[in-house]
């Protein structure tokens, strides 16, 4: 597959696309961290699935502590969500020693839960397996595969510095499958989902505290019957000039455009968080995006996930209209204790269940 605009950084911000560089990137700074991150919504357009693992949380009160401490703090989370809603929700945090990453091949361990890059006869993608506790002494196990239809753009870049954030699309569309199973303590099976869909995989790395680093950032993807979308607005501490780009997939080739956006509708979250309701792109050779945030699905105090209407309109003046999952994050609550308080009761830790 063909990339167009080449691999590069803007300002603080660093792109590629490469199943190569997919891999683990040990960093010597304790406030670094690194996430693989999957989503899937499903055919019917009523399921959604989000898998994170982190090779240090950012959204645990020992990683947010002012003063540097050693050690790392992995974790893995995994929502299922149905109607809009989080029917399984489970965020499990871990000691160092359980964490496993390879820094040659596309594979991590945290706890039970794994994942890996796996080539077959009829194609490649990842493997994700899922073995996690819920509230209530309930147990997730879930089995998906993301096998990877638009991915590796440029297989022999990658571009990061201790001072870049840096974004690995890696797969921005793939066909996932899957079984998720909840057991209660007991081991009786309490419910039973198959999963088919379109999903997304990516990997962000920096070698930075979130909280210090990132204004805000607003990001989303959608899948059309002949192209993907995915679009980001990144701005930092200190900036006035968020960074903003338009990467479309089509016909085989990533082509990644800068473009003019337009905010309009502000509102608060209940948690406290301003975010547009109105998000309009436009690149230099007049493609446009419009993002219109349908339902919030999940949130706290830092960042908001949402189901969204994306239209997407290219040169032939097509609008192609459909729902995808957008994120905006605001991290610089991270730095208040009393935050990281409330949101760690939703944490399990070493391999307990959560409190909420």
């Amino acid at each position: 597959m063909d990339l167009i605009a080449q691999t590069k950084a803007t300002g603080d911000f660093a792109f590629s696309s490469s199943v190569r560089a997919d891999v683990w990137h040990p960093q010597k700074d304790p406030k670094s961290y690194e996430w693989w991150y999957f989503d899937a919504l499903a055919d019917g357009g009523r399921e959604a699935v989000v898998i994170m693992f982190l090779d240090n949380f950012i959204y645990s009160p020992r990683y947010n502590r002012e003063a540097g401490v050693g050690g790392r703090f992995p974790a893995v989370s995994f929502t299922y969500f149905r109607d809009g809603k989080p029917l399984y929700r489970c965020i499990n945090e871990f000691p160092e020693s359980e964490f496993h990453a390879s820094r040659d091949v596309p594979e991590c361990t945290i706890g039970d839960s794994s994942f890996k890059f796996v080539t077959a006869d009829y194609g490649s993608g990842y493997s994700v397996l899922i073995n996690a506790r819920l509230s209530g002494g309930r147990r997730l196990e879930a089995s998906l595969e993301w096998l990877s239809i638009e991915s590796d753009f440029s297989s022999d870049s990658f571009c990061y510095g201790e001072s870049s954030h840096c974004w690995n699309m890696v797969a921005p569309r793939s066909d996932v499958t899957g079984k998720i199973t909840v057991t209660d303590k007991r081991g009786r099976v309490l419910d039973v989902k198959t999963f088919r869909g379109t999903g997304y995989h990516d990997h962000n790395l920096d070698n930075r505290w979130l909280a210090k680093t990132v204004r805000d950032w607003h990001w989303g993807r959608a899948h059309y019957a002949d192209s993907t979308a995915v679009f980001y607005r990144y701005c930092e501490l200190g900036e006035h000039t968020p960074s903003t780009k338009l990467l479309v997939i089509k016909n085989g080739e990533l082509r990644e455009r800068s473009a003019e956006y337009e905010e309009q509708n502000y509102v608060r979250d209940k948690f406290g968080i301003r975010y547009p309701t109105r998000l309009r792109l436009i690149s230099e050779d007049n493609m446009r995006l419009r993002v219109k945030p349908i339902k919030v699905i999940d949130s706290s105090f830092y960042y908001l996930r949402f189901l969204s209407e994306i239209t997407l309109t290219l040169r032939d003046g097509v609008p192609r209209k459909t729902t995808g999952i957008t994120e905006f994050l605001a991290p610089k609550t991270l730095k208040y204790r009393w935050l990281n308080w409330i949101s760690d009761m939703r944490t399990g830790k070493n391999g307990k269940s959560p409190r909420l």
